[in-house]
């Protein structure tokens, strides 16, 4: 082959590649144009996905924390005022029309409400069953069984007044009337602890163990420097020992749930006066304690405040667990003999 040729050669596949490449470049051009274009102009759909996503993932962290499902709703914290408000009523208004209404126990009306009496009384048991046998739970929480019980408890001394008239007849519907007054008179006393040593009337029931250890001594800060803190210390230990003390007599834990109070602030303004004193000495007998004395005066007296409001709490809470363990023990007897009283008042009316 000689050179003439070979140069011819070389010029036409430099040709074919030349026109190789221009038929590849529009195709390049086409495909990295519509990216180009993709990457500008992106999906309005798309767009408007991802806004909303975001704009839904702001406004959730932006909304109020919900409240804890053991707060109950206001609508139920003001309905049992107005229920008994509403049973005094009542109760008020049957005694002062009593001889107008006409209600005998024996007939007509009175007669129907003696019934309606007897049914919620009975009624009443359901919750203590849903409360202790676990097969119950179709028919219910025992949260709304016991909303049930106070509610028919009331009800159940309204209708049985209303049933008599407000008027004492022989020995048996006496001694019936009579233990349905005291029965719902336990209630209410019951009701009353209850909702003390529970977080609201339908709350959970407070943990004594561990508000027992959040009234454990932690010194401020900065107590190492003060010499009295050990003395302090002792102080309070000491009264919190007198006033925790949990082997009481009915009698005791009454008087202290009564002086508690004034207990706690004497208390207070006696370890403040003894704070005072000695944090005065040693800022004479110490330069670094005389520049930080109000510090350490402030850090004190927090400390104090706070403890001296949580043995406090603690306290009551106590007597009232003491309380409610001994209402719930004659609470039980009180119905039984209820039971029995209207078994008997209601065989004595129907065969004599």
């Amino acid at each position: 082959m000689t050179i003439t040729s070979m140069n011819g050669a070389l010029r036409q596949s430099k040709a074919r590649g030349t026109r190789n490449k221009q038929k590849q470049q529009p195709r390049l051009q086409a495909i990295s144009g519509g990216q180009s274009r993709s990457r500008r102009a992106p999906d309005p759909a798309r767009v408007t996905k991802r806004t909303k996503r975001a704009q839904s993932t702001s406004s959730s962290a932006r909304k109020p924390a919900r409240p804890a499902q053991n707060q109950p709703p206001w609508t139920a914290t003001a309905a049992a005022p107005a229920g008994f408000l509403l049973a005094i009523g009542a109760v008020l208004a049957g005694w002062k029309y009593r001889d107008a209404t006409g209600l005998a126990a024996d007939s007509g009306l009175g007669y129907a409400l003696g019934i309606v009496s007897v049914g919620c009384m009975l009624t009443l048991l359901v919750y203590p069953l849903r409360k202790r046998i676990k097969l119950l739970k179709f028919i219910g929480p025992a949260r709304k069984w016991f909303r049930v019980h106070m509610v028919l408890g009331v009800f159940t001394a309204v209708t049985a007044l209303y049933h008599c008239n407000f008027q004492i007849g022989s020995l048996n519907s006496q001694i019936a009337l009579y233990s349905v007054l005291i029965m719902a008179g336990s209630g209410l006393v019951g009701r009353f602890l209850y909702a003390k040593i529970h977080r609201g009337l339908y709350g959970r029931r407070a943990d004594l163990k561990r508000m027992r250890e959040a009234v454990r001594l932690t010194p401020p800060g900065g107590s190492k420097s003060m010499r009295f803190m050990p003395e302090l210390m002792q102080r309070i230990n000491r009264f919190d020992d007198d006033v925790l003390e949990t082997d009481r007599g009915v009698l005791a834990s009454f008087w202290l749930l009564l002086a508690i109070t004034v207990k706690t602030r004497m208390e207070y303004r006696s370890l403040i006066r003894f704070t005072i004193a000695q944090l005065t000495v040693e800022a004479r007998q110490s330069p670094l304690i005389a520049d930080h004395q109000r510090r350490l005066y402030a850090g004190v007296r927090a400390f104090v405040g706070k403890h001296m409001t949580q043995v406090r709490r603690l306290a009551k809470m106590q007597v009232y667990d003491q309380f409610f363990a001994l209402w719930h023990t004659i609470h039980i007897p009180i119905f039984v003999l209820l039971v029995l009283s209207v078994i008997v008042h209601v065989y004595a009316v129907h065969s004599y």
